[in-house]
């Protein structure tokens, strides 16, 4: 049979088996099994074979507030958010779209809007708890597998994702850093796994207070430490990371603490001037930021010649040549070499966010804040996803992940749109998992109150 041939069967019997099921004439047909019907009979690829098994393990847990009497299935819905974002556009101009696939008829497939109605249902809460349940799931799958290290290194970071309209409308819509070219966001903040092949998001919880840093810390670690053991937390140089009362939090859970400092302050700007005058490449000084102890912590300078190399002129003062750290370190536990080295693996973190918006994060206009932290959520979850298609995939080829991955984002969004079968999901899950219990949720329902 020619291809083009064998493709048009393919397509019409998918097509005619979708329509008789759960009707009176199902029973004219076997089911076939799911790795035998494709369009192009070869076998459905295994990235798809690999996406549907994880998507089958975790979306179930993902509420969208509907009753039975709803026709279009689950798997459908999510499906639309899926492809708004694999197109990067709106839920809307991605449900249009959808009806020109092959195994999709009109009813088949949710408006945007209609979507976008039940997820607002959600309160924000409720969204962080779905979302906890449903990377349960794949957290288990890369402990079986062995890719949690014994002692984890985690960063912490604020993300924007940027809003183009009125800040006022939304409390919480924040402003961001000078010189980006947007003046308001959306705030998460994100607890992720760095310095591995294999990058988790562990906790993502909306910002509408960055002087609750610290509480949003203590909850993160806490829900963190569910699933790995954790030796060292890496954190930026932003003001809600870098004083007294944010440091002495991570401090107090008995971790390490690596930051980049905030060139501020008589004592750091004579520090770090000095050592440009002596020309030296690295030391370490006691000194504690605000109220800390300076016994406890140590600023770290060291020469970066990577700035030295790509400066144009002179610079405006000496310590512009140098990056400065924060640690609770001590110079004979980690050589400041070694530190520097070590802090550049949070960097990792800020490229994968740049992935998750630009492949896993639809377009959203909206101010409600409980769709918003859905469609974050999603997204991350949806980045988890991809990490761990990429474990199986290594343990299914024999491959390491540190040669690169198996799978690219975009394969995986695509694989997932365009894959032929429907998951048939519940409706709701039959059961809430409750794995983290009730006592930090009502601790947080009470200092982030609506």
């Amino acid at each position: 049979m020619l291809e083009e041939t064998r493709h048009y069967y393919a397509s019409e019997t998918e097509t005619l088996v979708r329509q008789l099921q759960d009707t009176k004439l199902e029973h004219w047909f076997r089911d076939p099994t799911p790795d035998t019907i494709v369009t192009d009979g070869e076998g459905f690829p295994p990235v798809q074979v690999i996406a549907r098994e994880l998507r089958s393990k975790t979306f179930k847990y993902l509420r969208l507030k509907r009753d039975s009497s709803t026709e279009v299935t689950k798997d459908a819905s999510l499906r639309v958010l899926i492809a708004a974002a694999n197109g990067n556009g709106f839920v809307n101009d991605a449900a249009k779209n959808l009806k020109y696939k092959p195994f999709y008829d009109d009813g088949d497939i949710p408006t945007g809007q209609n979507l976008t109605h039940h997820l607002r249902k959600s309160s924000r809460e409720s969204v962080l708890r779905m979302f906890r349940e449903a990377n349960e799931e794949l957290f288990d799958i890369a402990a079986r597998h062995d890719y949690f290290p014994d002692s984890a290194e985690v960063a912490i970071d604020i993300t924007d994702w940027p809003f183009y309209g009125d800040n006022e409308s939304n409390e919480f819509i924040r402003g961001t850093k000078p010189g980006r070219n947007y003046s308001w966001a959306w705030k998460y903040i994100t607890l992720a796994l760095v310095g591995t092949d294999t990058p988790l998001i562990l906790v993502v919880l909306p910002v509408k207070d960055k002087s609750k840093t610290p509480e949003y810390i203590r909850r993160m670690l806490r829900l963190a430490r569910q699933h790995l053991s954790i030796g060292r937390v890496y954190l930026d140089a932003g003001t809600e990371f870098y004083n007294s009362d944010t440091i002495s939090t991570i401090t107090e859970q008995g971790l390490e603490l690596v930051m980049q400092g905030r060139k501020s302050g008589k004592t750091v700007k004579h520090f770090l001037n000095g050592m440009a005058r002596a020309d030296l490449r690295s030391s370490y000084y006691p000194y504690g930021v605000g109220s800390l102890d300076e016994d406890s912590y140590y600023a770290v300078g060291l020469k970066s010649d990577k700035t030295v190399k790509l400066r144009q002129s002179d610079a405006d003062e000496p310590m512009d040549d140098y990056t400065y750290f924060y640690t609770n370190l001590h110079s004979e536990e980690i050589p400041p070499e070694e530190l520097g080295e070590a802090y550049r693996r949070r960097w990792g973190i800020e490229t994968d966010f740049r992935v998750i918006k630009e492949e896993f994060l639809a377009k959203c206009g909206s101010r409600n804040p409980a769709l918003r932290a859905f469609y974050f959520n999603f997204a991350a979850h949806l980045f988890n996803i991809w990490t761990v298609a990429n474990i199986l995939r290594a343990e299914e080829t024999g491959e390491a992940l540190s040669e690169g991955k198996q799978l690219t984002a975009g394969e995986l969004m695509q694989a997932i749109e365009d894959d032929p079968r429907d998951l048939r999901l519940p409706t709701e899950p039959p059961e809430t998992k409750q794995i983290f219990g009730d006592i930090a949720d009502a601790e947080w329902a009470s200092s982030d109150a609506d």
